[in-house]
């Protein structure tokens, strides 16, 4: 009896000890992490969105024990190359040795040569970088994991939180030339600052008769126009994310969430259906036109927008707004009047500079 016991606190010790994450934890990572891990691709042709689905799924967003006490969050192994400082974490084996870095940016740099200088993952560098679920089964059959499952959580959780846009977002500024040494250095540098957990509205518990109950699927919203540009979204644009009080699809962009309006929503419909009030999501989306209304894949934020954006600076587009801006990147427009020197009454024009943070 006394053996069982012991057994089951020891059990229960371990449960309390290991690490939990939620889906905004993921959201979190990726938002701290999703520059480093472009930059990488960069540097080595490792897709983006398989460096941060194995550091999401290999630290449990930074919180295992081996993220906390040695920045690693690849789960490599000492192995007989590694000099460097050293963790001892019960694992396949007991107190099996792994790596421990100064920072999270080292565990980054050292999962990428890991998998460049290893013969064994050699026919990765084969595959489309752009194919991250070809690099997934790769991973596993090359042996990176033991869990047989280990592609399938990989596969699984780049669709559900979308991260292959970061490997979209890599082409893109490949092909504008955005790789200096000045930006990868600001980005090292971004990539070190924790990040903060988004503001998110404290409501009561939503009802189960909700009448949120939308006529279209947002998979098949088309955008509209209408005569003052508008920031407009699908929901494969951002990361899906858990809201408990509504049945609507939320979204997180700059770590505030959003949902897409649909056809006939109005910011009096919106906000019945999220528990708040119409004055709220008006004031969270810096609309001061009493009369202004929704158009179909129109973003409508659910709370306070950042103080800055994840971008230094936008190239204004012919006809957009400064509040078009302030929704394209999850920014208050107060802010960006006060970075620009700008105000209410400001006129921007086409090929102009407008600066997102300081």
């Amino acid at each position: 009896m006394k053996t069982r016991i012991t057994i089951l606190v020891l059990l229960f010790a371990c449960l309390r000890l290991s690490a939990q994450y939620t889906d905004q934890d993921i959201v979190n990572y990726l938002d701290q992490y999703k520059d480093l891990a472009i930059q990488k691709m960069y540097q080595y042709k490792i897709p983006a969105s398989i460096t941060l689905a194995q550091g999401v799924f290999e630290s449990a967003c930074g919180t295992s024990r081996l993220a906390r006490e040695g920045n690693n969050h690849f789960g490599i192994k000492c192995h007989n190359t590694w000099t460097g400082d050293t963790l001892r974490i019960d694992d396949d084996e007991l107190q099996e040795c792994f790596r421990k870095y100064a920072t999270p940016e080292e565990s980054y740099n050292d999962h990428s040569l890991f998998l460049t200088s290893r013969s064994r993952y050699a026919n990765l560098f084969d595959l489309d970088v752009m194919d991250y679920e070809a690099w997934a089964r790769g991973l596993k059959a090359d042996g990176y994991a033991t869990n047989p499952k280990y592609a399938d959580r990989l596969i699984d959780l780049i669709k559900r939180f979308n991260i292959a846009q970061y490997d979209t977002l890599y082409q893109q500024r490949l092909a504008s030339n955005w790789f200096t040494d000045e930006n990868v250095r600001k980005q090292d540098e971004v990539a070190q600052k924790e990040v903060k957990n988004p503001q998110s509205p404290k409501f009561v518990a939503i009802k189960k008769d909700s009448v949120y109950a939308p006529k279209q699927n947002l998979d098949k919203l088309k955008p509209e126009t209408s005569k003052c540009l508008v920031f407009t979204a699908t929901p494969t644009d951002f990361p899906k994310v858990k809201y408990p009080f509504t049945d609507r699809d939320v979204f997180a962009n700059n770590k505030t969430y959003f949902v897409i309006a649909v056809e006939n929503d109005t910011y009096a419909s919106i906000a019945k259906d999220v528990q708040d009030t119409e004055k709220n999501l008006r004031k969270y989306n810096d609309v001061t036109d009493s009369k202004q209304q929704l158009v179909p894949g129109e973003v409508v934020y659910l709370g306070v927008k950042g103080k800055t954006a994840t971008e230094k600076n936008h190239l204004v587009q012919a006809g957009e707004t400064l509040r078009y801006i302030s929704q394209k990147y999850g920014i208050r427009l107060n802010f960006i009047f006060k970075y620009n020197n700008l105000n209410e009454n400001s006129v921007i024009h086409p090929n102009d500079i407008i600066i997102l943070k300081h």
